[in-house]
């Protein structure tokens, strides 16, 4: 399958379902908050759909994101109505968590669990350059990347959508990266028993950057998952090349 971006308007549109992609504070234009928790992230999620009326929705998490939208299905369980991830992050309190991972986020959250000032610093100092030489990063990334990966990252638009996702989440520097490597390394502050709902999960055996063995550990945690595995697939190129079909398992039956 040829590599493409995920375009979320047109399949929401399609599908009957209206996006919300707020960021979380720190990144793009959303103010700082010094000592924010998934929990609190959730506290947000439901003032955001207080304003705008919305009594039920459902929560979609990619990458990092995904312990974000599990926590929104614990805390807020009477309003979340279905829960997808895809390549989604597991609890890294677990002992074998960073095995298999690509050794940059190894050793990352891995500092950040140990050390985590001294990780805030560092990715204070980095964000910089990240945001400064987007492609450079890519580079890097790609050079380290198992193959499915370093096909997506090799393609012109892919580099273009990816470099400019990285230059926008770090627009205010460096602060809100910098402590979403605290909120993650530590233990949550939220329950996975407390996620009742059925949690639908995409996950690529070919996974690095999450690796399989972490994501077997979150559904197993969770008290009703189902995980579609894809064969040869890593982090970047399931997110590309299976967003929309993610997305579509979120759209009420029959519609």
């Amino acid at each position: 399958m040829p590599a493409a971006h995920p375009k979320p308007l047109p399949d929401g549109i399609e599908h009957r379902l209206r996006l919300l992609a707020p960021d979380r504070p720190g990144f793009g234009e959303s103010s700082f908050k010094p000592g924010r928790t998934l929990g609190a992230w959730a506290d947000d999620v439901g003032e955001l759909a207080d304003r705008l009326g919305l009594r039920r929705f459902a929560v979609f998490g990619v990458s990092a994101g995904g312990p974000y939208a599990l926590a929104c299905a614990a805390r807020l369980a009477d309003r979340v109505a279905a829960v997808a991830l895809l390549a989604p992050l597991g609890p890294l309190d677990w002992p074998q968590a960073r095995r298999g991972m690509a050794t940059m986020n190894r050793l990352g959250l891995g500092l950040a669990a140990w050390l985590p000032a001294l990780a805030r610093g560092l990715m204070r100092l980095a964000a910089p350059w990240a945001r400064r030489h987007p492609q450079r990063l890519l580079d890097r990334l790609q050079a380290a990347a198992p193959a499915a990966d370093r096909a997506v990252l090799a393609d012109p638009t892919n580099r273009a959508v990816l470099g400019a996702t990285f230059c926008e989440a770090l627009r205010q520097g460096g602060h809100g990266a910098a402590w979403e490597l605290t909120v993650l390394a530590r233990r949550w502050d939220f329950a996975l028993e407390d996620v009742r709902l059925p949690v639908r999960i995409w996950h690529g055996l070919a996974d690095t950057i999450v690796p399989p063995a972490l994501v077997r550990h979150l559904a197993a945690r969770l008290p009703c998952s189902e995980v579609r595995w894809l064969a040869g697939e890593g982090h970047h190129s399931l997110i590309l090349r299976h967003f929309p079909a993610a997305l579509a398992s979120l759209c009420p039956a029959g519609q």
